[in-house]
Parts: C-alpha cells; sequence; structure tokens
C-alpha cells in the first residue's frame, strides 16, 4: 500500500495534478477577493501587483512572467531539472489564471476579506508546495533554503512578504497595508498548516513489562515499525522496555488499543514531531 501510495506522489501526473488546483485556488482567493479590495499578495506575485500599479502600460500577468525570468535561471542551475519544468508549468497555469479567472465573492467587510483571501491563497500555496515543484518567483530561492538550511515556507514567506509591504507604502494606504498584512499572516499559516497536514508524524514510547507480545501485536501484518529498547524501572528496579514507534493521527487510536489489550498497565506517551523522514516511514522529497 505505502509502495503504491509513493508511487503515486512522485508521479507526473500527480504532481501536475496538484500544481493545477493549488494554481487555481491561489487566484480564486486573489481575483476572487483580495483584488476587489485592493490588497497586496505575497512574494514575487505581489512585487508584480506592485509593479503593474507604478507601471500599468503592461499587464499584471505579463509583469509576472517578467519578473520570474532571473529566478527561473536560479532554478535552473540551484535545483533539478524536473523542479524547474514544474515551476515553469505551475507560472504559466497561474500567469492563464489571472488572465482568465474573474469573480466576486461579494465580501464587502476588509478584515472578513483578508482572512477569507488568506485561507484560500495559504492553501493554494501549499497544494503548490506538496507536489516537487512550485509556484514560479520565489518557491525557487525557498526551496533552495528550505533543503539547505531547514528555513520552513511560512517563515520565509512572512519575511518576505514584509518586505513586499515595505515597497508598497508609498502606494498604498497604511489601512490597506494593515488588511494586506493580516491576508499575508493567514495565508503564512495556511500554508504551513496544509504542508504538515498529510505528512503528521507521532512518536510513541511505550514503557512495558510485555515488549514481546506487544511488539509482535503492533507490528502485524506491517501497520507500525518498532524499536526495543532495554532499561530498568528507577523506582522498583525491575527490567522493562522502552518500545519506540512513529505512526500518524489516523492510526494513532488503533494503536493505543493495541497496546493496552496485551499491556493495561503500559505507559503510553505521545509527541508531536516537527519531521520524520527516512525508511518506510516517509520518503525524503528531493526536488
Amino acid at each position: 500500500m505505502f509502495n503504491r501510495l509513493r508511487l503515486l506522489t512522485d508521479s507526473l501526473a500527480w504532481n501536475v495534478l496538484l500544481l493545477v488546483i493549488g494554481s487555481f485556488l491561489y487566484i480564486v482567493g486573489y481575483n476572487g477577493v483580495a483584488i476587489h479590495h485592493d490588497f497586496i499578495p505575497g512574494t514575487l506575485y505581489g512585487f508584480a501587483v506592485v509593479v503593474q500599479k507604478m507601471e500599468p502600460r503592461l499587464s499584471l500577468s505579463w509583469w509576472y512572467l517578467l519578473l520570474n525570468i532571473p529566478l527561473f535561471l536560479v532554478a535552473w542551475k540551484g535545483v533539478s531539472r524536473r523542479f524547474f519544468f514544474l515551476n515553469m508549468f505551475s507560472m504559466g497555469v497561474v500567469s492563464l489564471l489571472t488572465f482568465v479567472v474573474h469573480m466576486d465573492f461579494g465580501i464587502q467587510n476588509e478584515i472578513y476579506a483578508a482572512i477569507a483571501s488568506g485561507a484560500l491563497m495559504g492553501a493554494g500555496c501549499g497544494i503548490i508546495l506538496r507536489s516537487y515543484g512550485g509556484g514560479g518567483g520565489l518557491d525557487v530561492i525557498a526551496v533552495i533554503l528550505n533543503q539547505k538550511y531547514g528555513i520552513r515556507f511560512g517563515v520565509f514567506y512572512f519575511m518576505i512578504n514584509t518586505l513586499v509591504m515595505g515597497f508598497a507604502l508609498s502606494w498604498y494606504s497604511p489601512d490597506k497595508i494593515i488588511a494586506s498584512l493580516v491576508m499575508l499572516f493567514i495565508s503564512s499559516v495556511v500554508t504551513e498548516y496544509v504542508l504538515s497536514l498529510f505528512n503528521q508524524r507521532k512518536a510513541v514510547r511505550i514503557v512495558t513489562r510485555h515488549s514481546a507480545d506487544l511488539v509482535k501485536a503492533i507490528t502485524g501484518r506491517g501497520m507500525h515499525h518498532a524499536t526495543v529498547f532495554p532499561g530498568t524501572g528507577g523506582y522498583s528496579g525491575e527490567q522493562v522496555d522502552m518500545v519506540f514507534s512513529i505512526t500518524d493521527n489516523l492510526r494513532l487510536r488503533g494503536l493505543e488499543q493495541r497496546v493496552f489489550d496485551v499491556d493495561p498497565n503500559a505507559i503510553f506517551v505521545v509527541e508531536n514531531t516537527f519531521s520524520v523522514v527516512g525508511g518506510s516511514i516517509a520518503k525524503r522529497k528531493v526536488y
């Protein structure tokens, strides 16, 4: 099952689908809500909006394409060819949707509009970054910084978006800047949430005197892996074992049930993890 899932997520068709869905959500959030309140979107798309306001003879789609050119040169040299071509495809989709998608959700309140547009655009960014490509523009730099230095996507985008707001100060009112920052903060949070939504893992530590039976129960049918660490009770001095396993939100309750079916006196400790990569648990994402 896991091998089939990996083949699916590695396939070109799946990655193209993610890029199309993510790009569509992003443009719906901007063209359907943000543009009607004159909000400034994030990253390179935000720069394109500001530059187009300064020089309106070129359309937003053309400015976005032109600003992408130097960053695509970085992508060609700094990341893989697959990442380059998927980014180029995504940039084309975003540019096309910017031109053809026109709608208005009719949200009048600026705070509500900032929340709604931020959520839609953040969801779109998160879905795009779940693929082996990106949304064009500064996604190239975000991926390189994430791979080399572990800088989280949401943190990088919020820092860049703050610079975009500073650049736009002379062209927009303070109220628009603040509302745009609210939108971008919501977008950054939702981007991080979507990125982790299907990849959250739980580290489970189980202290038990019945490790052999317990391991047999939780590893049956390949449901979980387990590592046993021998130990000694600090107070009782008795021989105990700590069983370490990795699971996810969907299977956590089932794992807990199997543990206590075997050993009702076990100690079951669950911790959230920041990143779990390797083995059959999660394939390392290489762009």
